[in-house]
């Protein structure tokens, strides 16, 4: 119930406890921060009423309540109200991907554009007044997406994100999250080094005479580009190629690193939506379990399709969004 429920909040917006307090005042419902996130973390039972205020606050259909109600019933029967909760998965619950051990910190780094990029945007330079840092942020849609999904989660562990430019050293030592590519991003560029990938990525600057992923060494290697069209004489992004790597962390073992990475931000988002997004999430994160099993190091590169402007979420069951996946025992 727990896990339905962060489900609902991250489609309603991924809304802050805060937030969800004053949406039950605004509807006659009392929503104490505190309660919610023991609730939404799985390790308290709501009661009947605040269950309710919380669908109403998601934006649930009241024609849907009455599921709920039946699923609280058999959820809570023989509890407290107010019992606490032992926070482990349900019997034959998979595990997910997003989902760290208690009690230990979760950095999430991306890169800064250049100069260059973001001279022309006022509200970029720190003397303007409406300064917004993350404007100067590379990849700043991929990184709300996971900063909140990864929280949503992960309520009671300490969760930041920083620049790569602003991490600390004990940063290093925690489940570190690496968003972008290696244009803007140094630390994804030192650890296709570090974690001797079989990935290599080009760089984004006009002297390289191709643009991609590679895959594989000498003459077996693989390329795999960015499909760009000039439609109406506009450069359109239309495929993007993406990179998503999990293993364990070269500045601390006992945490993992993972790598969101596309040769385009849109590509980036799509990675970091591959094992998140409500409907194809569930479905890509058993398809990896079936394929990596326990290996803690696994990776894969996929092809994400831009429709409308927008990024669709790549499917690994299709043989067409997939294009190399490897694993490692660690």
């Amino acid at each position: 119930m727990a896990d339905l429920l962060r489900q609902c909040r991250l489609r309603a917006g991924n809304p802050s406890l805060r937030d969800i307090e004053r949406l039950g005042e605004k509807r006659g419902h009392t929503l104490p921060r505190s309660t919610v996130a023991g609730v939404l973390g799985g390790r308290r039972a709501p009661r009947r009423d605040l269950l309710l205020a919380l669908l109403a606050a998601f934006g649930i259909p009241d024609g849907d309540w009455a599921a709920w109600t039946s699923a609280w019933e058999r959820a809570v029967a023989g509890r407290p109200a107010e019992a606490d909760l032992v926070p482990v998965p349900a019997e034959g619950e998979p595990p997910d991907i997003w989902r760290f051990p208690a009690d230990e910190p979760v950095v999430i780094t991306c890169g800064r554009l250049p100069e260059s990029m973001v001279n022309n945007l006022p509200a970029s330079d720190p003397r303007d007044p409406d300064y917004v840092d993350l404007l100067t942020y590379a990849d700043p849609d991929a990184l709300v997406h996971l900063f909140g999904h990864i929280r949503a989660l992960n309520p009671d562990h300490e969760v930041k994100f920083a620049t790569t430019g602003e991490l600390q050293p004990a940063d290093y030592a925690s489940h570190l999250v690496v968003i972008g590519g290696s244009d803007f991003n140094v630390l994804t560029r030192d650890m296709f080094s570090a974690l001797h990938l079989p990935v290599k990525m080009s760089p984004r600057i006009p002297e390289v005479d191709w643009l991609g992923l590679e895959v594989g060494n000498g003459e077996g290697a693989q390329r795999f580009s960015p499909v760009l069209g000039d439609d109406y004489g506009d450069h359109i992004l239309h495929e993007d190629v993406i990179l998503f790597f999990r293993g364990v962390n070269p500045a601390d073992r006992r945490r993992t690193i993972t790598i969101c990475a596309g040769m385009y931000a849109r590509g980036t988002l799509a990675a970091a939506r591959c094992l998140t997004d409500p409907v194809l999430g569930p479905v890509n994160q058993a398809y990896l379990r079936e394929k990596v099993g326990t290996n803690l190091h696994f990776g894969f590169v996929a092809r994400a399709f831009i429709i409308d402007r927008m990024v669709a979420t790549p499917d690994l069951t299709d043989p067409g969004h997939r294009l190399y996946e490897w694993m490692r025992p660690e």
